[in-house]
């Protein structure tokens, strides 16, 4: 197995446009033969949603490198993943985030084997659950919706299309983002401890 992540910010004030753009790439992407695709957002300690930091993951797994580089020749010759890419990088300001340094991709590869229980689709199946219920289903008024949408034309900046599709998003500066809330770091309080 093979994963690639795509980490970025949102501005707070473009969270659903995100969802719904996120929404229609995973309905993209799935018709172009990749059946993962996931989005997470970063949280405070222990999934704590009081101090939410705009910053998000895409995670796509692929079955091997072969498979990876068909979704990829898919969606450069697809005009929907071609529409739905631009309208993300638009909205993300994709080569502003890379060029600071805030858009990161990175590519894994399994340690473990795919476990027996795994469907194709990359769910977990437990023992005797009905495999055809699923608790992440499309909901119907969304497919329809982004079934029906009219597609927007491409930006004529491809670069930052063609950039994005293939992964090679250079960070423009080593310098760690001081007002990023990193994975683990201690949620800042202004609560002072009482004394005894």
């Amino acid at each position: 197995m093979l994963l690639q992540t795509n980490s970025y910010i949102v501005p707070k004030d473009k969270r659903a446009e995100h969802a719904r753009i996120c929404r229609r790439f995973r309905q993209t992407l799935l018709r172009l033969g990749c059946d993962h695709f996931e989005v997470y957002e970063q949280v405070g300690s222990n999934w704590s949603n009081a101090e939410s930091t705009g910053r998000y993951v895409q995670i796509l797994r692929f079955t091997d490198r072969k498979h990876q580089l068909s979704v990829q020749a898919a969606e450069r010759t697809d005009p929907t993943a071609q529409a739905v890419i631009a309208e993300f990088c638009d909205l993300i300001n994709f080569p502003y985030q890379q060029q600071q340094g805030l858009f990161a991709v990175g590519f894994y590869t399994s340690v473990l084997p795919a476990s027996p229980k795994t469907r194709l689709r990359g769910d977990l199946v437990q023992e005797g659950e009905d495999p055809s219920l699923s608790d992440e289903t499309v909901e119907e008024e969304d497919l329809s919706e982004s079934l029906g949408e009219q597609q927007e034309t491409a930006p004529s900046d491809t670069e930052s299309t063609e950039s994005f599709i293939t992964g090679e998003a250079v960070s423009a500066s080593s310098e760690p983002i001081d007002d990023v809330l990193e994975i683990g770091d201690p949620e800042p309080t202004d609560e002072k401890k009482p004394s005894r």
